[in-house]
């Protein structure tokens, strides 16, 4: 086996272990903890914003250092009803790719998780059915390129599991039915 593929194949297998484990996730809430945790693995700085009542909330982060505290993360909410990128992946269902500067619409995004301008973000669709559920902002964290695929595959997996959970009759519905951000 070639070193190129040795790399690739390790790179696979991390990504399938990332997808088991956000699987094995009983809660909205221990899923966007489990996804942005992966997603730092993968060599990003992830925030899950969950869309409730016309705004994204921050639900959970990794990879900020200790100047994104749980409080701030936590009140970190994005309107969904002005035009910015955040509204365009949640009302297309589409990615949205850039620098900082695509989120200059989102001043309170740029001065809480402080990317650098020479970062690459991407904010991906979270689908729970046919309705984007959540968005899940990652940047490269000054480290050079995302793993964009890598990225989608866990978000892909991450709608379909919180599809799984809010299903009528999940004993985790009951969790992420409140307009505010949870405690």
């Amino acid at each position: 086996m070639s070193p190129e593929s040795s790399s690739a194949s390790t790179a696979l297998g991390d990504v399938l272990a990332a997808v088991r484990r956000l699987l094995t996730s009983t809660s909205p809430k221990q899923l966007f903890s489990y996804l942005t945790e992966e997603a730092h693995r993968l060599g990003v700085r992830a925030v899950a914003f969950e869309v409730r009542c016309e705004a994204a909330w921050a639900s959970s982060a990794h990879g900020f250092g200790p100047y994104l505290s749980e409080q701030t993360m936590r009140s970190l909410v994005v309107p969904l009803s002005v035009d910015t990128p955040f509204r365009q992946v949640f009302a297309l269902g589409a990615e949205i790719g850039g620098n900082p500067e695509a989120l200059s619409k989102n001043p309170n995004v740029l001065s809480r998780l402080k990317p650098d301008s020479q970062d690459s973000i991407l904010l991906l669709p979270i689908r729970a059915g046919e309705a984007v559920a959540a968005i899940l902002y990652a940047d490269s964290g000054g480290s050079g390129a995302l793993a964009e695929d890598a990225l989608k595959l866990l978000a892909e997996f991450a709608g379909a599991q919180l599809g799984r959970l809010l299903a009528p009759g999940s004993k985790a519905r009951a969790t992420t039915d409140s307009p505010g951000p949870s405690a």
